[in-house]
């Protein structure tokens, strides 16, 4: 549907008061739903007068940019290894999964939800872990997770070296070592699975940034959106090449900004009518058609 849907709540078979309305926000286009229409009138990007990435990172990955005075967006299908699928030990955020991975002298550190015993890893802990193991160099810039004879020649720590495993289908990091022997590892075949997922991301960000003539300089603020959004480090999406690399004080995650919007949108006309000015003025831009896009996207391979 184009513009703005307003009904009565009942005639679509929703219990409600008699005069209950429900309303939905206008969809922007193809994948960039209402959902990202509604996030971004809980943020100033729609102004316009500076750079400002605005990202919405699942299955498909969401991406707006504005600035230049103008504002454009893409959908771009990242693949569900984020959300811990395709992922060999990939979960839910739920309680067992790793969600945080440091890697220093002192070997693999991780963080558990619920302060529990690991049983997989979930979305902010993949992220974190493929950070750590690109900044530490146990992962080249082709993606390729390195024996342990030439993690040593690169002096990585010895403690991480020791973490690193092998078997018939190549090298792997173990996160969790398990008595029982369930351990939890990270895999050649999920580092390639994240490499692929973060340069169809990184890949439509630069094409938005092309079309509105600008780069990562122009960058005042980046936004990261959704649950997600709210658990990963800054720093490991920048190292894995999810985010630009810019100044880290410029980077916010803003969590739930749908709901934050629709919320808005139902607290205030003004609200309401911005959600259907937004999705009027913003450019939608199909990377399908776009010759530049697969080039981006091969370059964007690279960690």
């Amino acid at each position: 549907f184009e513009g703005p849907v307003i009904r009565k709540a009942q005639e679509l078979g929703l219990r409600s008061a008699d005069e209950a309305e429900l309303r939905l926000v206008p969809n922007i286009a193809g994948h960039v739903g209402s959902d990202i229409t509604a996030g971004l009138i809980a943020t100033d990007i729609l102004e316009k007068d500076k750079g400002h990435l605005f990202i919405d990172i699942g299955t498909n990955g969401e991406i707006v940019f504005s600035g230049n005075g103008r504002i454009a967006t893409c959908s771009t299908a990242a693949g569900p290894a984020f959300e811990g699928s395709s992922i060999a030990q990939g979960m839910r955020a739920a309680s067992g999964a790793i969600e945080r991975v440091d890697l220093s002298d002192e070997g693999v550190k991780i963080g558990v939800i619920g302060d529990s015993k690991p049983i997989g890893i979930c979305g902010s802990g993949i992220i974190d872990a493929i950070g750590e193991m690109v900044r530490t160099g146990v992962v080249d810039k082709t993606g390729k997770l390195l024996p342990p004879e030439k993690l040593s020649k690169k002096g990585v720590p010895q403690a991480i070296i020791d973490s690193i495993g092998k078997n018939d289908e190549g090298y792997y990091l173990t996160l969790y070592k398990d008595p029982e022997g369930n351990d939890i590892t990270i895999t050649q075949k999920d580092v390639r699975e994240i490499q692929l997922a973060k340069a169809a991301i990184k890949a439509g960000e630069e094409t938005l940034m092309s079309e509105l003539g600008m780069s990562k300089d122009d960058l005042e603020k980046v936004s990261i959106a959704g649950a997600f959004g709210s658990y990963i480090k800054k720093e490991s999406a920048v190292n894995c090449g999810l985010i630009p690399d810019v100044d880290r004080d410029k980077i916010f995650s803003i969590g739930n900004s749908a709901g934050i919007g629709a919320s808005m949108a139902l607290l205030s006309e003004e609200a309401f009518e911005e959600t259907v000015r937004a999705a009027e003025t913003i450019e939608h831009v199909e990377l399908a058609t776009r010759s530049d896009f697969q080039e981006k996207y091969m370059l964007a391979m690279r960690f």
